[in-house]
């Protein structure tokens, strides 16, 4: 799957909101809900990679907030990605 075919696919799974990282809090775009990572769950994530450009590979997290608010947040490769969208996402994977 490319990029496009992940995001199709969260959407189609209810995940339509992108979701950020601001000031150590999750964040809705389409909605202002924001959370702490203690209230937010990763559902599912995925991974491109299309071989030839590491700029190219990304991972899809669908995430889902205590409130109801679901949604997804890419992570470039560990070379481009925002440091706190990955250390956010970091906290997640680890209170599991």
């Amino acid at each position: 799957m490319d990029l496009a075919e992940l995001l199709n696919d969260a959407e189609q799974r209810g995940y339509k909101s992108n979701f950020s990282v601001r000031d150590n809090r999750l964040h809705c775009e389409d909605t202002g809900a924001t959370c702490k990572v203690d209230e937010a769950r990763i559902v599912d994530t995925r991974s491109v990679d299309q071989g030839t450009d590491p700029g190219d590979d990304a991972t899809i997290y669908l995430i889902e907030m205590q409130n109801g608010n679901r949604g997804y947040m890419l992570v470039s490769d560990s070379f481009h990605a925002d440091p706190e969208n990955a250390s956010f996402i970091d906290a997640l994977l680890k209170s599991g």
